[in-house]
This record gives structure tokens, C-alpha cells and sequence, in this order.
């Protein structure tokens, strides 16, 4: 059962992510401004790297407008697959479960739980105070989501500090994120707070490195989870979200770079 305690976790992962994204977005608008004006870096470069990612989905919504489809519908569909994806993670959490190695798909597991101190962790928040292996890998698996927002950020705020350069103000790069990312953004963080709600569950646990314990506690606050309620929020507003980008969005783009 989903109880009070578990919901107000859920909204506390889910109000971080959103200020994980916020935070790292103003820090790269001003670190994006700084390189090209103080260190008089190129936009162009600053810009191709901030989109470099986003860059594998160009190909995609260029081959379905050709085909027809509504680009609104496969901004849509690209968001929802990586939406899915975020919230598979917490599904996917037992994989590190060393006591059940031995259970399909057994060379899944072993590469999950894998005994190599992978030292690239210990880098990230807490998990230095970790010393089994397979719940260093299970804490940062489940932070994924706040990573991703970070990452996302980043990217927003670097995209953002070039548009003077390359569309002549930043209020058109402002401009080409607000409309669609009020309604995409705490959408993705909703998805996202499905794993990074279980992180900050097991985070003192995973100190203790109390192995058999934290995979209990996870088990049961996952079937406790209104998965489907999530679900069907996180495509519904991604629909909106993908319609308004598609089209609202790109109007106005269309209207001020006239």
C-alpha cells in the first residue's frame, strides 16, 4: 500500500528533480554566456555540444514528418519511451540483488551485481559510505533520474545562452523551451520520481550496507506504487506536451524569427 509516508517521499523526489533541473540550468545559462563573451568560445560550438544528444532524434522526427505524421504525435512518442525508460529503473532495481543471481536472466544479474569496485561511483554523493558492491551499483541506478535532470539542464541552459548569437535575443530561446517545458518538465521529473523516491529510501540503508533489507524495502514500496495512475499522467500530459511543442511553440518560433 502506498501510505502517507511513501507519497510524501514521492512528492519530495519528484519537487527535487524539478529544482535539480532549475538549478543546473541557470548555473549553464551563466557558465554558457561566460564562455562565449569571457572566453570568447564560439556559439556554434557551445550550441552543437548542448544538442548533441537530442542530435539521434533529429533523424527520426525529420523521417515521420516526411511520412506524414503529426510532429507533435512523435515529439510525443520520443519523450514517452524515454519517460518509460526513467521509470523502469525502479523495476529493474532487483537485477542487483546478489542472492538471486542464480535466477533468470542469470548473465544479466551477473553483470548487474558484478563484484569490481567500480570506483567512477564513489565520485557521486554518499557513495564513498558504501562498501558493498552491489548496493553501490543499486544506489546509483536509482539516481539515474536526478542525473538525467541534471543532464538535461545543462543542456537546456547552454541551448538557451547561444540564442542571442544564433537567433538574435535570448528571449526566442526562452521562448523555444517555455511553452511545451512547463507542462514536459515536471512531467519527466513526475516519471523520474518512481526510482529516485526508492534512492532516497535506501539511502541511510545502503550506508549500512544492509543487503537483503533494502531489497525487502524496495520490493514492498514498489508494489505499493499507483503505477498505472503514474503512467497514465506521464502520457497524457506528455501528449499536451508534445502537442504545444509541435505546434503552439513552433508558431511562435515561426511568428518572432520572421
Amino acid at each position: 500500500m502506498f501510505n502517507k509516508n511513501n507519497k510524501s517521499l514521492f512528492y519530495s523526489a519528484w519537487i527535487r528533480l524539478i529544482f535539480a533541473y532549475l538549478i543546473s540550468f541557470v548555473i549553464s545559462f551563466a557558465a554558457g554566456i561566460f564562455f562565449i563573451k569571457g572566453l570568447n568560445i564560439a556559439p556554434e560550438i557551445i550550441w552543437e555540444f548542448s544538442t548533441k544528444r537530442l542530435s539521434y532524434a533529429f533523424p527520426i522526427l525529420e523521417t515521420g514528418a516526411e511520412m506524414g505524421i503529426d510532429r507533435g504525435i512523435l515529439i510525443f512518442i520520443w519523450n514517452t519511451l524515454g519517460a518509460l525508460l526513467t521509470i523502469s529503473f525502479l523495476y529493474t532495481a532487483p537485477l542487483f540483488n546478489p542472492h538471486n543471481i542464480g535466477l533468470f536472466p542469470q548473465h544479466i544479474r551477473k553483470a548487474f551485481c558484478g563484484r569490481k569496485r567500480m570506483k567512477l561511483f564513489c565520485f557521486l554523493p554518499g557513495c564513498l559510505k558504501i562498501e558493498d558492491e552491489s548496493l553501490r551499483r543499486l544506489y546509483v541506478w536509482l539516481m539515474v533520474p536526478w542525473l538525467g535532470m541534471i543532464l538535461l539542464g545543462i543542456e537546456s541552459g547552454l541551448t538557451v545562452s547561444t540564442s542571442t548569437y544564433m537567433f538574435g535575443s535570448y528571449f526566442i530561446g526562452f521562448v523555444s523551451f517555455i511553452p511545451h517545458g512547463i507542462i514536459e518538465i515536471p512531467t519527466i521529473s513526475l516519471a523520474g520520481a518512481a526510482a529516485f523516491s526508492a534512492h532516497l529510501l535506501i539511502k541511510e540503508k545502503a550506508r549500512g550496507n544492509m543487503t537483503k533489507e533494502i531489497f525487502e524495502t524496495i520490493d514492498s514500496y514498489k508494489a505499493g506504487l499507483p503505477l498505472q495512475k503514474i503512467i497514465l499522467i506521464v502520457i497524457t500530459s506528455l501528449l499536451l506536451a508534445g502537442w504545444v511543442e509541435g505546434h503552439i511553440t513552433q508558431k511562435i518560433l515561426d511568428t518572432l524569427l520572421q
